[in-house]
């Protein structure tokens, strides 16, 4: 395999630094080593002597011993105490020293002295080329100590008187041009292993000062990264933030839109006004729809989209979403149809907002690339546990179908199965992400069928806790004694500041023969709740001088209790989780996202006030 990439170079600083040692292993200095082991054989030497000679009562040669035992032992003591030179001079005189000595008290009778000759030949190797001048004295000491060695036991052969004196001095000139020529030669390799550590040691300082660049250049990197980090993070909470306000500004005026157009469905339109109101209905619709997709999408790339667990009734749910998309499907002239297996556990335990957000962009899709046939939704149940079950949704459709080369990018972000199908059906290609994504994000599966031409059929795949439907079925008779019929002649405050909404409101609720009060504030809202008491308090979040969380705190701190204690509805255009998590932490009671669902809306009331 080749070699890593390094962003920053220390990996290849770091290989070169572990060659460098390698090699600085090969020649390190030998002068400590050879000065300490040296040191520690004449040691060793001086006591091998000093014993006998102490037990033959020879004073004076077991002092030199003792002494010269003592000085060889202490002398890499003074080597590491930083008086290197120094030590590797003393090593070099007290080795001549006693050669000298020791020739001159035994002379070749003992030969004493010979155990001094290999330390005496490795001290050239003691000093450096930067040392050359003690390095001639040490050698200058050798050579004549060597004279001395070779003089005395040259002096001990008996020759001719004609020829001593030649081959007397023949032999010491031998003596002096072998040690002089063993002794450079120690040193010519002692000044090639120096050269050879001198190169390393500028390699050394040359990778350390390479170490410094990159890892400076990494610290500048890892500076960097902080700061985009940090951007990152300021630009994803500043298009949070922008997302957020659009949808809440884009809210507050569609539900003005929604909601009258819905009053003006209930009013008995005329066949010619029918068409537009439900163009009028599907198209805000159409533009609710998109702008959850993006506020999501935007709340799943931050990974700050949460999971709800309630429950809920499996069938009531499908019926509501079959319901919805019934205009739709009949404006194209398509059959939309469901089916339940009988089988399936229908109170559930999960997420019926998500669910439900799921399946209305299947169906959605399903109804948009289909112009003729039917649409239809199955549900079954394929696995049943203890506390569990799996739930197959599928969706299909007889429409256009989808290529097999797009089925594995269909679910991409801002994609569709081609360019035409932008054109021709619009879209912003969010619908299949988010709906991939949340299945994902609850733990399940989403995946595909389709041909070209045949139609497609989506499925998904969830698992839900099971319920016991106890208080859903509450609901339902209470939904089947009829709404209206609670809600009468009840008296609701609405504190609301916007002047359309206010009237929106109050058309709802006058059809629900409701008693109304409206005030603009939160701090009114307080001020009529002491003056005046009300079945249930609907309640805008933001309005000027006093927010709907200051005032509903306020009310819950009065001291009569049956107004500390009325219903808190709140309204809100922020469909985000935290600002629900808020609205319950305030003590409101429920909530209702605008632009509002009449039916979820009224059967929110009738629940709160009955």
């Amino acid at each position: 395999m080749g070699n890593k990439f390094s962003l920053t170079g220390l990996g290849d600083v770091k290989k070169k630094a572990e060659s460098l040692q390698d090699s600085m292993k090969e020649v390190t200095d030998p002068g400590i080593l050879i000065l300490s082991r040296v040191s520690f054989f004449l040691v060793l030497v001086c006591i091998l002597f000093l014993i006998p000679f102490h037990f033959n009562d020879s004073v004076s040669l077991t002092w030199f011993f003792l002494s010269e035992a003592i000085a060889f032992a202490l002398i890499p003591v003074l080597a590491k105490q930083g008086f290197i030179r120094t030590a590797k001079m003393l090593l070099t005189a007290y080795i001549d020293i006693g050669i000298v000595i020791l020739s001159s008290v035994f002379g070749s009778d003992a030969m004493i002295q010979a155990f001094f000759i290999p330390a005496m030949g490795l001290s050239i190797l003691l000093f450096d080329a930067k040392n050359i001048q003690l390095r001639n004295l040490s050698i200058f000491l050798s050579v004549a100590s060597y004279f001395i060695l070779d003089y005395i036991i040259f002096d001990q052969i008996y020759f001719s008187e004609d020829g001593f004196s030649v081959i007397r001095w023949s032999v010491l000139t031998g003596a002096f041009v072998t040690t002089w020529l063993i002794f450079n030669t120690f040193s010519d390799f002692k000044e090639a292993a120096e050269l050879k550590t001198t190169e390393l040691l500028e390699s050394e300082k040359e990778l350390n000062k390479e170490l410094n660049i990159n890892q400076q250049r990494l610290e500048n990197n890892i500076k960097e990264l902080e700061e985009a980090r940090v951007a990152l993070e300021h630009s994803t909470k500043a298009k949070s933030e922008f997302l957020a306000t659009m949808s809440h500004e884009i809210r507050t005026p569609m539900n003005a839109i929604m909601g009258m157009t819905h009053l003006l469905q209930k009013d008995d339109p005329r066949e010619d006004q029918k068409e537009a109101l439900s163009i009028l209905d599907f198209s805000g619709k159409t533009l609710l729809t998109l702008i959850d997709d993006v506020l999501d999408f935007s709340k799943i790339e931050a990974g700050r989209l949460e999971v709800e667990s309630i429950e809920f009734d499996l069938k009531k749910l499908i019926g509501t979403i079959i319901e919805s998309f019934k205009i739709m499907a009949k404006n194209k002239g398509l059959e939309l149809k469901s089916t339940i297996d009988k089988e399936t556990q229908t109170f559930l335990i999960g997420d019926p907002a998500r669910l439900t957000q799921i399946l209305n962009n299947l169906i959605s899709n399903a109804l948009k690339f289909t112009e003729k046939g039917e649409v239809e939704l199955s549900v079954r149940q394929t696995d049943n546990w203890e506390k569990k079950v799996r739930i197959e949704f599928s969706v299909s459709d007889t429409g256009i179908g989808i290529p097999k080369e797009r089925t594995k990018t269909i679910f991409e972000s801002f994609t569709q199965a081609s360019g035409s199908t932008k054109r021709l059906y619009g879209g912003t290609g969010l619908g299949l992400t988010i709906s991939k994504q949340l299945t994902q994000l609850q733990g399940g599966e989403l995946w595909l069928d389709s041909e070209e031409g045949q139609g497609s059929t989506f499925y998904v795949a969830l698992e839900f806790g099971k319920g016991e439907g106890k208080d859903l079925k509450a609901v339902e008779t209470v939904s089947e004694l009829g709404n209206i019929s609670i809600l009468k002649g009840r008296h609701i405050l609405l504190a609301e500041d916007n002047l359309v909404n206010q009237k929106v409101m109050r058309r709802f609720l006058e059809r629900w023969q409701v008693e109304m009060t409206i005030v603009e504030n939160g701090k009114q809202a307080v001020e009529a709740l002491k003056k005046s008491s009300f079945d249930l308090v609907l309640m805008d979040l933001q309005m000027p001088e006093m927010d709907g969380y200051e005032a509903t705190n306020k009310i819950r701190a009065l001291s009569d209790p049956s107004r500390r204690e009325v219903p808190i509805v709140a309204l809100t255009a922020a469909a985000l989780q935290e600002v629900k998590e808020k609205v319950f932490a305030s003590g409101m009671n429920d909530f209702v996202t605008k632009p509002f669902n009449p039916v979820e809306l009224q059967q929110k009331l009738a629940d709160l006030i009955k």
